[in-house]
């Protein structure tokens, strides 16, 4: 099998530069998304527009890039879902690219197989400045041959491609390393202020940090901290809707935890601490986000 035909699920602030990487990349795309804008703008570079999910169930590989649990099974396994779309005779390769509990990929993995799909994890890291550059970290988990078959496409969209074992154990892998990335968000901030109230720029601090043991992925290159803080706080809504999916994922956190009968302190309160964030991170950020 050779993969010609990809379609997205979901084309948001990442699945967007995601998706027109593929399309530049030369595959034949297609793109369900509820935002008129969003297609209105694919559609004017050729791209296939499906109104359902379950228009996409024809293409070699879905990858869906959805919010939440609730918006995963609309479209795997929904009325609408590609579960209801597949073609006689074809099994396309269901991505599941969104940050979600390894049970739920386990979930909705069951119909979609029967039915002749094959489904795999493999959620991203690297935030929008990643997705818009294509270098993303892809997590994958399923069976090797399908992690094989997708690989040279995961790479259009990423510069690190791993394969993590058996389906669900991306997203395990993926779930870990968010309680550190978003620890790292909320604390580089506060202390890219504490620095520069001390008359130390973040430009002077950065280089140090990324040779010593504070070393972190926004310490690599300062200017680059700075364009993800941006992107991050670039409006009080974007914030907003980056706020709730940090909160979510420290929650996916820490249910994995309570499943394997572990109490992490720290994790929930670093959770407990995202639910309530206030106004002054949102100014903290985008104050950070502008270049000296």
């Amino acid at each position: 099998m050779s993969i010609a035909k990809v379609a997205f699920i979901g084309a948001g602030s990442m699945g967007a530069p995601m998706a027109m990487r593929v399309k530049e990349a030369g595959y034949q795309l297609t793109v369900c998304d509820p935002n008129s804008d969003v297609v209105d703008r694919f559609r004017s570079v050729g791209a296939n527009i499906a109104n359902t999910a379950a228009e996409c169930a024809a293409a070699d590989v879905v990858i869906v890039l959805v919010a939440n649990d609730e918006q995963i099974f609309d479209a795997t396994i929904g009325p609408k879902g590609i579960l209801h779309g597949i073609p006689s005779g074809h099994s396309p390769v269901v991505c599941i690219m969104c940050t979600t509990h390894p049970e739920t990929i386990k979930r909705v993995a069951g119909p979609l197989v029967a039915a002749g799909a094959r489904v795999m994890d493999a959620p991203i890291s690297g935030g929008i400045v990643g997705a818009q550059k294509g270098t993303l970290t892809i997590l994958m988990g399923g069976e090797r041959e399908d992690c094989e078959l997708v690989s040279p496409l995961m790479r259009v969209m990423g510069k690190n491609v791993f394969e993590c074992g058996d389906l669900g154990s991306a997203e395990v892998v993926k779930v870990a390393n968010n309680a550190i990335c978003i620890a790292v968000q909320f604390l580089t901030a506060e202390v890219m202020d504490l620095a520069e109230r001390q008359g130390v720029s973040f430009e002077k601090l950065a280089p140090i940090l990324n040779v010593s043991s504070g070393r972190n992925f926004l310490t690599v290159d300062a200017e680059e901290g700075r364009h993800q803080y941006a992107a991050w706080a670039r409006s009080p809504d974007a914030f907003g809707s980056l706020m709730k999916i940090l909160a979510k994922d420290l929650h996916l956190a820490e249910n994995l935890a309570a499943s394997a009968g572990l109490q992490l302190n720290l994790l929930s309160r670093i959770a407990d601490y995202a639910d309530y964030v206030d106004s002054g991170t949102f100014e903290r950020w985008q104050r950070h986000g502008k270049l000296p």
